[in-house]
């Protein structure tokens, strides 16, 4: 049987099991992207400085390797020195029940998978190195922190399909949701979450200059003013763009990640 067939096969027993619960185990919302990150200090003063966030303890920050800078929608962009996501971006995707999450997964087609880990913050696993299963055990309590004025917004995690056809089908069945055209960005593709960002899918077609692929697409309502806020701190950002049917601009991070930056 072919990989995509698979997938289908895979996703469509995985439906009907769910039909007899009424509940898809993993849900259709993102509340997190980790990005990698060699020197979480330098790291977390430089996104506090661009975000203009105040830098405030977190509970277990330096034992789990994080740093979090929430934005609005409940999405929040994790600092990762390496312990999480092995030095790669890794999506997170919520659940309700870990458990029927993992066993969900066995079933749907993968390359690898972690065991579940439980600490008093969260219940979690991940899937073929980038994909990460979770379920909050308590609130962590984050500071409350003021939204930046034109750079408030993840409204887009991107996820790499690269030369892989089967991604999206695999992230369909994940999520139990369809693939559509981007409203936005028209020559590609969505997955539209129930609540903040949506799952961008791109197929070698969004990067930098440099040819990086992006982690995530900011929201702005001032596109020329988010560029010059951005170069003013010093990030390297590109010109702005007109293609995919959307005006945008990427960015760079110390570590080479890469952001869109776009209206909306």
């Amino acid at each position: 049987m072919m990989m995509n067939e698979a997938i289908k096969t895979a996703a469509n027993s995985n439906a009907e099991a769910d039909a007899d619960t009424g509940k898809h185990p993993i849900k259709p919302f993102m509340p997190a992207v980790f990005v990698p990150v060699r020197d979480l200090k330098q790291a977390t003063e430089w996104y506090a400085s661009l975000l203009d966030r105040h830098i405030a303890p977190q509970d277990a920050q330096f034992e789990h390797g994080i740093y979090i800078f929430e934005f609005e929608g409940g999405v929040q962009l994790i600092l990762d020195s390496n312990i999480w996501g092995g030095g790669k971006p890794v999506i997170m995707f919520d659940t309700d029940d870990i458990h029927a999450a993992s066993a969900f997964c066995d079933s749907h087609p993968h390359e690898s998978r972690t065991e579940v880990f439980i600490d008093e913050f969260v219940s979690v696993f991940t899937v073929n190195d980038d994909t990460m299963i979770c379920r909050a055990n308590r609130p962590l309590d984050l500071p409350p922190q003021s939204m930046h004025a034109l750079l408030g917004k993840i409204s887009r995690i991107i996820v790499s399909a690269g030369d892989d056809a089967h991604k999206v089908d695999w992230y369909e069945g994940l999520v139990g949701k369809a693939a559509e055209a981007d409203p936005q960005f028209g020559d590609l593709r969505r997955i539209k979450m129930d609540k903040g960002a949506d799952l961008l899918i791109n197929e070698h077609r969004l990067s930098s200059a440099s040819g990086k692929e992006p982690i995530a697409v900011i929201a702005t309502p001032d596109l020329a003013g988010a560029l010059a806020h951005l170069r003013a701190k010093g990030a390297e950002a590109g010109e702005i763009e007109g293609e995919h049917g959307t005006a945008y601009f990427t960015f760079e991070d110390l570590d080479g990640n890469v952001f869109v930056v776009s209206e909306g």
